[in-house]
């Protein structure tokens, strides 16, 4: 069936069109009736009666076997009894061609309002067209008219309703994405949001990103590749992922030698309808595994910056509607706009872990004390907070430990970390006095010097070993954990079995109390902050209780291997808090 383009929308022929050819025909009684309607370069009969079968078949001539044009032309009707006498119409070939001498024209109207065509009678004889005749065919241009009008209204309703329909599939797509990448923090976790919207909402197999190196290491270290290049693509790979191709190509060269690369440097989709549309020129790629038939791969970019592109594959062969096309382009959008933030939450944590880092001290060298630390920063973005640990050698000969925990988890609580931790070590160093005292002198110099913070805190003194090897262990705790004892025989205990003072930064005079415990040789003595055993729902004594049986299983450990396995122990995955543990092996056989 021909379709005629009226701009706004389309008029088929069919049998409704020749209707009011035969209805024109019939009441002016004449051999050939049409409703024509005119375009750029031809006219086109969506309705015909009467026309040679060649013709009738062809349903169109060009302009110049046209009467119909002046129609349009006049925006009025056109008639003649004899165009071989009228000056206007002698020389039109629709004359010798067709055989066309008399004509009646009345205009046909669109939806809006404008002349488009004709509906007219024609005879080879001239003819002189009576009133009655001209009246009667007016009235039939204006129900052809009509009849025009909405079917053109129709078209464009549904269309109306399919593109509603496509904004509301992208809206809910894009809506769905938006919900899902606001807690994505990592480039990882963007990855496995994107694919999980794009399988559900798109229909698609699989889809995926692969993210483009600068160089930077803060980039390298978020995803599972041991090598990164320069102008290099990198794949995303998700926690637990199944998609071999992927792998397989997970490193890609930015350039036309893969379809990824071909969206980065062209800035716009590349689309394949099938796999072997794609690997006809793709060819050279390790298809091993290759899954899925329709593929499109889209550029990453945000805000002028070119992260990399995505990937996103079909089980079937389908052509890109241009519908698809917008909403992938917004896909790629909101997927450019995460992997920005990504990046970037990536990079300023990565500098609050290498700040914290920096606080953290060297630990001392002994001799008959072997020390080991460690320090956790939470697995969230951005938490980085106000866990430390130190050990400082006094010029007695007396060491001092110190563990301790500024409440919040940002820049703030490590400013303030920094700040508690070098005015004590200073402490420490210069003032030989008994732990309480020094916690109260701490807080005095937090005072006056307007550092503000609250902090929980194990401050502790080991005395030089008597004959026997024996020490004496002094501390305070301000609000801190209980250290651990792990003794020679294996048995594990606890040094404190009541809570401990008032944290630091609540009452500047609080009463700060001093313990004591003799250490034997051989004993290894653990401090910790509660990130370590504290977890969300759970009662505080049954982390005690887990960090116990985790010493208790590796006590003969050397503090080293002894953190080690119980920070595997207790937290062998997420953190959901900062941890730092501190360690001392009292002058064992080993030592």
């Amino acid at each position: 069936m021909l379709r005629v383009d009226l701009g706004s929308g389309d008029v088929g022929v069919d049998e409704s069109f020749d209707r009011y050819a035969r209805i024109v025909r019939r009441a002016l009684d004449v051999p050939v009736a049409l409703v024509s309607l005119v375009e750029r370069d031809r006219q086109v009969f969506v309705g015909a009666v009467g026309l040679e079968p060649e013709l009738q078949e062809a349903r169109q001539t060009p302009l110049t076997h046209s009467f119909c044009q002046w129609v349009v032309h006049d925006q009025a009707p056109v008639v003649t009894a004899d165009a071989r006498l009228d000056e206007r119409l002698r020389d039109n070939l629709a004359i010798p061609d067709l055989g066309v001498v008399a004509y009646a024209g009345h205009p046909l109207r669109d939806h809006t309002g404008r002349i488009i065509g004709s509906l007219c009678a024609i005879d080879s004889e001239p003819r002189e067209w009576d009133e009655a005749s001209l009246q009667v065919l007016g009235d039939l241009a204006a129900a052809c008219s009509t009849e025009i009008s909405q079917r053109t209204m129709r078209t464009l309703a549904d269309r109306s309703a399919v593109e509603a329909e496509a904004l509301s599939r992208r809206s809910a797509l894009l809506l769905a994405l938006s919900q899902s990448l606001s807690n994505a923090r990592s480039l990882v976790e963007v990855a496995v949001a994107v694919e999980s919207v794009a399988v559900e909402h798109l229909g698609c197999l699989r889809a995926g990103l692969w993210l483009t190196d600068d160089g930077s290491p803060s980039r390298a270290a978020d995803l599972p590749i041991r090598a990164f290049e320069a102008g290099r693509l990198n794949y995303i790979p998700q926690v637990t992922d199944t998609w071999h191709s992927a792998q397989l190509n997970r490193v890609l060269t930015a350039d036309e030698s893969n379809p990824l690369g071909e969206a980065l440097l062209s800035q716009r989709p590349v689309w394949f309808r099938d796999r072997e549309e794609q690997n006809e020129i793709y060819g050279h790629l390790d298809l091993r595994a290759q899954i899925g038939e329709a593929r499109a791969f889209l550029p990453l970019v945000y805000a002028g910056q070119t992260l990399g592109a995505m990937a996103i594959i079909w089980d079937h062969a389908k052509e890109l509607t241009g519908d698809e096309l917008a909403t992938m382009t917004a896909l790629a959008s909101y997927t450019s706009q995460a992997l920005s933030r990504a990046l970037l939450l990536q990079e300023q944590s990565d500098a609050l872990v290498i700040l914290q880092s920096a606080l953290l001290p060297r630990l001392p060298d002994t001799g008959d004390l072997e020390m080991a630390a460690r320090y956790r920063p939470a697995t969230a973005r951005g938490q980085v907070g106000g866990d430390w640990y130190d050990a400082v050698v006094m010029p007695s000969g007396a060491t001092s430990l110190m563990i301790g925990d500024v409440v919040g988890h940002d820049i703030g609580a490590a400013a303030t970390m920094g700040q508690m931790r070098t005015t004590l070590r200073a402490l420490a160093w210069a003032v030989d006095d008994p732990p309480s005292r020094q916690v109260l002198r701490l807080e005095e110099a937090m005072l006056d010097l307007g550092v503000e913070g609250m902090a929980t805190l194990v401050y502790g003194r080991i005395e030089e070993p008597d004959a026997t090897g024996t020490r004496v262990l002094r501390w305070t705790n301000a609000g801190h954990p209980p250290p651990l004892l792990v003794c020679p025989s294996g048995e594990v205990r606890y040094l404190e079995d009541h809570a401990g003072d008032l944290m630091l930064g609540v009452l500047p005079d609080a009463h700060r109390t001093d313990n004591r415990a003799d250490i034997p040789r051989g004993s290894l003595l653990m401090l910790y902050t509660d990130g370590l055993v504290e977890r969300r729902g759970e009662d505080l004594d049954q982390g005690l209780m887990r960090l116990r049986d985790s010493a208790v299983t590796h006590a003969g450990l050397p503090p080293e291997g002894f953190l080690d396995e119980v920070l595997h122990d207790l937290h062998d995955g997420d953190l959901a808090d900062d941890v730092a543990v501190l360690a001392v092996r009292f002058g064992s056989d080993r030592a």
